[in-house]
């Protein structure tokens, strides 16, 4: 496995009697990313994070996490995991205190280390004030955070989340949002794999996008490259009449488009060919006193979900 690979996917296949989840899947995953995976429903998505973190067995294949084989290595595997699954698993009668010395102690690292390790990751998510408070108690979004302290209890290699913010009020998903990226930046957590249906979550997390259809991988880059894989940057002209917009679309030579709901709006892909650019603009400026309103938008992760995972 590549040096700065942590985790190496290969030719990996699930299925359930003739029920295909996975095909054929191959995916490497950076060491120090923060790889999304997105996906529709039934992409595989959760079988692949639960294949990667020991939970399944793949039908056929290979997953290495960190030099591990996850099937023919599974303990060593494991202990350089932590997850934290799409439902809260928490004894709710517990504290966080109590769930994350319980974790330390079944992963037999000692009660002088479980302590000194409970007492760190309690203060690096600001749950001191909590520490002693039934988990049924604290708000959906403190309960998040008690899930990641327990994945990190053992200072692991690879964290996976599955769907981290489902059921998260806005300002508790955002708060999440912040914590993991902390975490990522001063070097609390090596790599990140996560699997969302949030475009906008992917869009604020993601260093790398895998995007699977099918059981399949379709696309795997940075956020970057993929919208401009799949779009052009958008140019929305609003003009001052339905007349002077249809004039526009119709003697144009750069394909203007318009918005039927819109009739003052028309849009351009900007063309990356300089002559037909030069035509645009042109154009524009034919109709430049009738400009009321002008907006440049680059792709967007809609642009490339609708366009790969769902195309």
């Amino acid at each position: 496995m590549p040096e700065h690979t942590s985790v190496s996917v290969t030719d990996l296949r699930k299925s359930y009697g003739k029920r295909t989840v996975l095909d054929s899947l191959s995916l490497q995953v950076r060491r120090g990313s923060r790889t999304v995976v997105l996906g529709p429903n039934g992409a595989g998505k959760s079988t692949l994070l639960e294949i990667v973190s020991t939970l399944r067995a793949p039908t056929s294949g290979t997953v290495v996490v960190e030099g591990h084989d996850v099937v023919t290595h599974t303990r060593q595997a494991r202990r350089l995991i932590g997850l934290v699954p799409q439902a809260n698993a928490l004894d709710p009668l517990a504290t966080p205190r109590e769930v994350l010395d319980f974790q330390g102690t079944v992963l037999g690292l000692g009660a002088r280390t479980t302590r000194r390790r409970s007492h760190e990751l309690l203060e690096l998510f600001g749950l001191g004030e909590h520490r002693n408070t039934r988990v049924s108690k604290l708000s959906g979004g403190t309960r998040r955070k008690v899930d990641l302290a327990v994945a990190l209890v053992d200072s692991p290699s690879l964290v996976v989340l599955d769907e981290p913010t489902t059921g998260l009020d806005p300002l508790a998903r955002m708060d999440l949002w912040r914590e993991l990226e902390r975490l990522t930046s001063e070097g609390e957590v090596g790599t990140l794999l996560i699997s969302t249906q949030d475009l906008h979550e992917a869009e604020v997390l993601a260093s790398d996008i895998v995007v699977l259809r099918e059981g399949t991988v379709v696309a795997h880059d940075t956020p970057d490259a993929l919208k401009n894989l799949v779009g052009e940057r958008t140019l929305t002209l609003t003009l001052d009449s339905p007349e002077t917009t249809d004039g526009l679309v119709e003697t144009g030579r750069a394909g203007f488009r318009t918005e039927p709901e819109h009739p003052t709006t028309v849009r351009l892909a900007l063309p990356r060919d300089p002559a037909v650019l030069r035509a645009a603009l042109d154009d524009i400026g034919a109709v430049a006193a009738s400009v009321e309103g002008m907006r440049l938008a680059d792709p967007s992760l809609d642009d490339v979900f609708a366009a790969l995972a769902a195309g």
